[in-house]
Formats: structure tokens, sequence, C-alpha cells
């Protein structure tokens, strides 16, 4: 039988392990990320809507979050995940759609090309990136936009990411919950807007 004490304990441990499960991700993206969090373009994300009641931004750091979760859970049963490449891939994944008014004739145009776009945006921020990243981010939209299917552990985990957080963004928006990144999402916007008053 379980006493007061025992559940209360138990919340709180579970309670724990979770926010040391967000700091270790937050600390993952930031040290692999860097250069993308800090960038011209994820401050644009934040003000392009994506998914209908989402952000590009928010969107993105859904699909990282979820991603370097799988991750930590892959390794966990002794499979081997490059956490740098997920955290890259996962940042950069859509960032080929901003601008897409201006850019893309059509919904179909914009889902067959933005992997490409985003690549290349991948490019000028990072520079050198992990082998798999480039994978990771133009195999994304499978199986829709014509793209080939993942060939690489990482890239299946962004792309299940991906579709994951883009449903969640349908259905629930800005303020998804449950997700582990809305206070994250929140303290991003929160900086990027102090960044662009100063």
């Amino acid at each position: 039988m379980r006493t007061p004490y025992y559940e209360s304990t138990m919340h709180r441990q579970i309670r724990e392990k979770r926010e040391n499960r967000r700091d270790r991700i937050r600390n993952d993206l930031e040290l692999y990320g860097e250069e993308v969090l800090n960038s011209e373009e994820m401050r644009q994300a934040f003000e392009q809507t994506h998914h209908t009641w989402s952000t590009v931004g928010e969107h993105t750091f859904r699909v990282a979050f979820t991603s370097v979760l799988i991750s930590y859970a892959l390794k966990k049963l002794n499979i081997k995940v490059s956490v740098p490449a997920v955290v890259v891939g996962a940042l950069c994944h859509d960032l080929g759609i901003l601008g897409r008014k201006d850019k893309f004739s059509s919904a179909k145009e914009m889902s067959i090309e933005h992997p490409k776009d985003s690549v290349a945006v991948a490019r000028e921020l990072v520079g050198e990136m992990p082998d798999k990243t480039e994978d990771i981010i133009e195999r994304h939209m499978w199986p829709a936009g014509q793209s080939k299917a993942p060939n690489s552990i990482e890239a299946a985990i962004v792309s299940a990411a991906d579709k994951y957080s883009a449903v969640k963004d349908i259905i629930k928006g800005s303020e998804v919950k449950e997700t582990g990144v809305k206070y994250y999402v929140r303290d991003e916007k929160e900086k990027i807007r102090n960044l662009l008053k100063g």
C-alpha cells in the first residue's frame, strides 16, 4: 500500500528527473547549436507563422527538444546517436521556410524545396556541420514533399519529431503543453525581444 510519504517522495523524484533532463537538453542545444540559436534567422523564425497556430521558431524548438529526448532514450538502449548532428539538424530543418511568401508560389513547392534551402542556411550559419546533418535536414520531410527516406538513425529521429511536433502545433498552437519546451520557448522569445530592442 502506498503511503502519502511514498507518493510525495515519488512525485518529487519524478519532478527532479524531469527538471534535470530539461536542463541537459538545454545545455546540449546551447553547446551544439550556439551559432544557430544566436542567428538573425532564428530571430526571424519567431516572427513567421507556421502550422497555422505556431511560429517557425516555436516549432523548431519543439522538434529540437523532442529529437534530443528521443536520442537520450536510444542511448539508454545502447543505440549510438550523434547528439550534435541531431541538435544542428533539428534547429536548422525549417529555416529554409523563412520568407516563404516571397520564395515559393505554393505550399507544394514549399514542401519540396525548403529542405534544400534549409541546408544552404545551415551551411551559412554553422560552416562545418557534423557529417549526418545535411541528410537530416534534406530528409526531414519524408514521406511528404518528394523527400527520400531517412538514411540514418539521426535523420529518422528528427523526421519523426517533426511530424509529432507539427501535429501538436496544429492541434494546440503556440502554447503547447507537456512537451518540456514551453518555458524554454517563452525564455527564447524574451531574449530575442530584448535583443531587438537593444
